[in-house]
């Protein structure tokens, strides 16, 4: 709705013109105009909250990420996969910041860390028999089925 009030400023439109078409109040329109008359459209366009100030330095971000290429178990955590819990549990041990595990894969995604996530397959399973099952046994069964009548 702002950057229409910005056009309809830019064709010379009156305040309470611009709050009637967009059901509005005055003040609301006066406010835009003002920020209009400042920075033109971009003043105008929505901005995201900037959030907090990190509870981490840089410092700590960069020693955080140098830790997480270990495993737990070789910093003293008998898990073999970091889980976000797993890591928030970790800043608190290493650095005495708490910080909620719903933020820990913020965080990371912030400092380029991507979700990793174990493939789950048999450890039995032999990929020359699936591959073979595939190629023979799986084309065999497709031409036995029935095809429908319309």
């Amino acid at each position: 709705m702002r950057l229409i009030a910005a056009n309809m400023f830019e064709l010379g439109l009156q305040t309470q013109q611009v709050a009637a078409s967009l059901s509005v109040d005055d003040q609301t329109v006066r406010r835009w105009r003002r920020i209009f008359k400042a920075g033109g459209h971009p003043g105008l366009r929505s901005k995201s909250h900037p959030g907090g100030k990190s509870r981490l330095s840089q410092q700590q971000r960069d020693q955080l990420a140098q830790m997480l290429l270990k495993t737990p178990a070789e910093l003293g955590f008998a898990k073999y996969l970091w889980t976000t819990e797993l890591i928030a549990a970790l800043i608190l041990r290493e650095f005495g910041v708490n910080y909620h595990h719903d933020y820990v894969g913020t965080m990371l995604h912030e400092m380029g860390f991507t979700h990793q996530k174990p493939a789950r397959r048999s450890k039995e399973r032999d990929e020359a028999r699936i591959d073979s099952w595939r190629g023979n046994m799986w084309p065999a069964l497709l031409k036995k089925v029935p095809t429908a009548v319309a």
